[in-house]
């Protein structure tokens, strides 16, 4: 009876293999028809459920159990509502309780639209549920928890139809309702816009009309959807890239650019407007690249967006750098160092004066190590004075400066004037010409803590590179106090872990056993099928001590600074991403990437 109950139910499940043993997804449907056996109508142990839960008495069951005996055509729960021994809504409750294991992973399965229609917005998102199919003449909903009565009630009074509920993670719900009913809301409305563009002839109609459709309900609620869907999903970056006929929406998460979905290059215009209108640019101008900012609140988080447009072969490409705010900001113990490591930065950030330097390519992690220092210093009883472009985070007990380049107020100029301001601890964004460079050395020398950045690619090139800038080799000896060197990589997800095979090229450049093992991930959908989840900073801690000092000279090779900075304990980026490597956190591949 069971295969035969199974079989009517329709469940659309994203799936590749119709075989329920082979297929994990397909096993998840299996298991929702499970669950819908257990409702009232076709459950074969309600008895025995609602004795155990004191519900009925043992006689009113005897009852029933004649009655059903007698008749044939009715089910338990059926006759023990008319006798009025118990409630529906109390079997109901009773069955869902006894069910809690039984679960539905909602990123499993394709919803049909047409039961989104039956459910307002607002009612799924006050109740945190979403109705999923219909399973004869009940409607089946995702719910996190039971609803009460009065929730019920109206369901039924919106829906008009029996209510049947599946257990779901309430993040997984919410995600759902974010995705799911923008398509259903907006699918209609913007295939119509996407065929207004299309009717227009040529590309100056299209811009003349980009700002009117930006200003249309569909647009505003797609872009906004767009940007919550990023913060939700944890991006760092939004991408639209134009192509011929198409817009791809990109998101980079952990590092990896994820294909989200595709529009008609017809609503390029108008979302880059919509874009436009948001971060205060000029939506008339095309020809010319534009940076903008926007700040949003997301529940509880302060979420800065920096908008970058440029006009590229097929329109302009944008791109939106995210940074939340709340969820940016590490403390030093969450950066990753070793032990002895973390102790040895630890002395850094506690010294009076010299400079802290924190070097890599650009999106390292560098400001998130920088500002992870700030906030362990400003504990103490210090002015903490901060020259930034842009501050990206802001801190407590900070005093943060804002560079304003249009008003010729730099790095140099605000320098000046906060040593003025009587500051323990100087952190400039960047050090990136002379001037700067001389200032900050300066600060060092007169009793100031500075931190800063620089873009190099390891610990030892730092010096090199500020004799490059123009800094003399003395002053750096006296100034310099460490150089932290680092970049992120990518971790290897847990849930698809397997053997990696290494090539012996690989091998032998990084120097590795033949025979050791190494792993990675495959990709599931944990991890949008990439084979990583999370990012992990690498790098090396070079602290500036007498020996080191000395070689501080001009014509100096940076293998003499690395090979006496091995020699006093440093230890190298590769040599800490193999360490991280043969503890299956990160891939070899992924070691070769970021440090060869």
């Amino acid at each position: 009876m069971s295969a035969n109950l199974s079989s009517e139910i329709q469940i659309r499940a994203r799936s590749d293999d119709d075989s329920a043993e082979a297929d994990p997804v397909a096993a998840s449907a299996a298991q929702l028809g499970m669950l819908l056996l257990k409702d009232l109508n076709h459950h074969d142990h309600l008895g025995q459920t609602l004795l155990k839960k004191n519900l009925i008495q043992p006689e009113s069951l005897r009852q029933a159990l004649r009655v059903q005996l007698s008749t044939h055509n009715k089910r338990l729960g059926e006759i023990l509502v008319e006798m009025g021994a118990i409630t529906k809504e109390a079997i109901q409750r009773a069955l869902m309780e006894d069910a809690n294991l039984m679960r539905v992973q909602l990123d499993d399965f394709d919803i049909d639209l047409q039961v989104l229609g039956l459910v307002p917005v607002s009612i799924a998102n006050d109740l945190h549920l979403i109705p999923l199919m219909y399973f004869k003449d009940a409607l089946v909903f995702a719910v996190s928890e039971i609803p009460d009565e009065q929730s019920r009630a109206l369901l039924r009074f919106t829906v008009d139809h029996r209510l049947i509920f599946v257990l779901a993670k309430r993040e997984e719900i919410d995600q759902a309702i974010r995705h799911w009913y923008p398509n259903f809301s907006e699918d209609m409305e913007l295939e119509n816009l996407e065929q207004t563009t299309a009717d227009l002839e040529d590309e100056q109609r299209i811009w003349s009309n980009a700002d009117q459709l930006a200003k249309k309900a569909p647009l505003v609620r797609l872009v906004d959807s767009i940007i919550r869907d990023a913060i939700h999903q944890h991006a760092s970056d939004i991408h639209l890239r134009p192509s011929e006929k198409l817009v791809d929406l990109l998101f980079r998460i952990d590092g990896t650019l994820i294909n989200i979905r595709q529009f008609k290059i017809g609503l390029l215009p108008a979302m880059v407007s919509r874009i436009k209108i948001l971060s205060r640019l000029n939506i008339a101008e095309h020809r010319i690249p534009q940076d903008g900012r926007i700040k949003i609140k997301e529940a509880d988080n302060n979420i800065d967006l920096r908008i970058s447009i440029i006009p590229m072969q097929f329109g302009e490409s944008v791109v939106i750098r995210v940074l939340n705010k709340n969820e940016g900001l590490r403390s030093i113990d969450q950066i990753g160092f070793d032990p002895l490591d973390r102790e040895l930065f630890h002395d850094l950030i506690k010294r009076s004066y010299g400079i802290i330097l924190v070097t890599g390519p650009t999106g390292s992690g560098k400001s998130t190590t920088l500002y992870a220092a700030l906030q362990e210093v400003s504990r103490e009883n210090l002015n903490v004075i901060t020259v930034e472009d842009p501050i990206e985070y802001e801190l407590a007990n900070t005093r943060q400066i804002q560079l304003e380049q249009h008003i010729n107020f730099g790095f140099p100029q605000a320098l000046r004037h906060i040593l003025r301001h009587d500051p323990d601890i100087i952190m400039i964004g960047e050090m990136r010409d002379l001037e700067t460079c001389k200032i900050a050395i300066e600060s060092a020398l007169t009793g100031h803590l500075v931190l800063s950045t620089l873009h190099t690619n390891d610990a030892p090139s730092a010096l090199i590179r500020l004799m490059e800038i123009g800094i003399a080799p003395y002053m750096i000896q006296s100034a310099v106090i460490g150089v932290l060197a680092q970049r992120l990589v990518r971790c290897n997800c847990g849930e698809c872990l397997t053997e990696e095979p290494v090539t012996e090229m690989v091998r032998k450049n990084l120097q590795l056993l033949p025979e050791e093992k190494f792993y990675r991930g495959t990709g599931c959908k944990h991890c949008h099928f990439t084979g990583f989840a999370g990012r992990k900073a690498i790098y090396e801690l070079m602290v500036v001590n007498d020996a080191l000092r000395n070689l501080i000279q001009i014509g100096t090779p940076t293998e003499t600074l690395r090979a006496m900075a091995v020699q006093n304990g440093m230890t190298t980026m590769p040599t800490h991403a193999i360490q991280l490597a043969r503890q299956k956190k990160i891939s070899i591949a992924e070691v070769y990437r970021s440090c060869l």
